[in-house]
């Protein structure tokens, strides 16, 4: 006997006797029930507790990532609380010069490491979120003593950030490490029907992958804005690149999506 609920199966081993689960995309959930009723297993099934537009991983980093930059922008516009603004003169200040003076690799080696920091911190159990929005609120700090040192209005600064295509490759990396580190230790266990008569995969590889994707993304976000500090107003010319590169991740996602095996296939 089993529990289903159009995602996540409950069932029991035999040996040795444990409680186990196992999630599968939604879009499998015909394949499953077919499957089971060709095995000859019994289920019973659970209502899910939310819409499945709120359980999906890209429904969730988009709305962490709405969430990020409203934390951003806030900060930004804010005023200072007591001792805040020296405080993040100082942090700008090192991180110039971590930046300034150096070779292209170094400047890269820098931005880059401090980003993959901030990116696998959000991966930590519960700690993950709020590291998450405490890098999102320390940026938008550091963006308000840029536009005082720089004698510019705050609200230009972030439209001029957001018009580059740094900003968006490198924010895009953040919630999606914190949406896998959460799904890691809540309901990553997915599999494909095919595979589920082999192996369960209990999440450990997703979460790997999502680190390695998650500096590949940081690695370009690195590039691109280590260019911009030579490129200056030609940054947006990168634009070109970054826009074809979605456009091959869109186009992949959609073949994958397409190319689901048949039923009962190995």
């Amino acid at each position: 006997m089993a529990d289903w609920s159009d995602r996540t199966l409950w069932f029991t081993s035999a040996d040795p006797p444990k409680k186990m689960s196992v999630t599968f995309d939604r879009d499998d959930a015909p394949r499953v029930e077919s499957s089971l009723a060709s095995w000859g297993v019994r289920y019973s099934r659970t209502r899910p507790r939310l819409p499945r537009v709120f359980t999906r991983f890209s429904t969730l980093v988009l709305t962490l990532f709405v969430v990020g930059q409203l934390i951003l922008i806030l900060a930004a516009v804010l005023p200072f609380f007591p001792g805040e603004k020296q405080m993040y003169n100082t942090i700008l200040g090192s991180t110039v010069s971590q930046v300034a003076g150096g070779t292209f690799l170094e400047a890269f080696k820098a931005i880059f490491l401090n980003n993959l920091q901030v990116a696998w911190g959000g991966m930590l159990p519960v700690l993950g979120q709020l590291s998450f929005g405490l890098a999102n609120y320390n940026t938008g700090r550091v963006i308000q003593v840029i536009a005082i040192s720089a004698n510019y209005p705050t609200p230009a600064v972030l439209v001029l950030l957001y018009l580059l295509p740094h900003t968006w490759v490198e924010e895009s990396a953040y919630p999606i490490a914190t949406v896998a580190g959460l799904l890691a230790v809540t309901r990553w266990r997915s599999v494909s029907p095919s595979e589920f008569a082999h192996r369960v995969n209990w999440g450990s590889w997703k979460l790997a992958l999502s680190m390695g994707g998650v500096a590949l993304i940081l690695i370009a976000a690195g590039l691109i804005e280590t260019a911009g500090l030579y490129l200056g107003g030609g940054e947006f010319l990168l634009w070109i690149p970054v826009g074809a590169v979605i456009y091959l991740v869109v186009m992949l996602s959609r073949a994958r999506k397409h190319a689901a095996p048949p039923l009962g296939s190995a």
